[in-house]
């Protein structure tokens, strides 16, 4: 008679596993059992808040752009209308007039506009093009012929102005390498000097 001594060894080794499965099942089990509950439970909690709370629809409503004011000068008020913006840039407008001057109403404006001389120095955009700009035009819209004169063309993002006295005022840009500046003086805008 034979003796295997691989059949004892594994009898050996099943009666080990038998005795920690058999110890370690109900745990197993139990941790189970108790994880779909508590996932259950959770879940149910969360149905039922969601019908308690009224539903807010996260619908993101678009808010269609209307008629600002801008400005009011000498005999005429100025209204804007945003149009778009420049990715990283600046935003662009429309304008219109009361009373209503032609000259204004097909053309692109920027932020930048000073009343003087019975009239108003504006940034007329010439081109709504990203990789064409900088391209605007220094105008001056006359506040009694409504006559949009262009002033001069300018390459650059950044213009302010500042009043040096009542006849006349100082146009300053930046282009972010180089700057520019021009001054510019009731004569040089206003046609008819007895309308002034």
């Amino acid at each position: 008679m034979h003796h295997h001594p691989n059949t004892e060894k594994k009898t050996f080794l099943q009666i080990v596993w038998d005795i920690v499965f058999i110890f370690f099942y109900p745990i197993i089990t139990t941790f189970a059992l108790l994880f779909v509950g508590l996932v259950f439970i959770v879940s149910s909690l969360s149905r039922l808040l969601s019908r308690l709370t009224p539903s807010k629809e996260t619908v993101v409503e678009v808010k269609k752009p209307e008629w600002e004011p801008l400005t009011t000068c000498a005999s005429f008020d100025v209204e804007r209308l945003w149009v778009d913006e420049i990715m990283f840039g600046p935003a662009y407008y429309q304008l219109r007039t009361k009373p209503a001057m032609q000259s204004v109403a097909s053309l692109y404006f920027g932020d930048f506009h000073v009343s003087c001389f019975g009239g108003l120095l504006l940034q007329k955009w010439n081109t709504t093009v990203p990789k064409e700009l900088p391209d605007f035009d220094l105008v001056f819209l006359d506040g009694q012929t409504g006559e949009l004169q262009t002033l001069k063309t300018i390459k650059a993002f950044n213009w302010n102005a500042e009043v040096l006295e009542e006849d006349k005022v100082l146009v300053k840009w930046f282009t972010g390498t180089e700057g520019g500046q021009m001054e510019i003086s009731r004569k040089d805008v206003v046609r008819d000097q007895s309308l002034a």
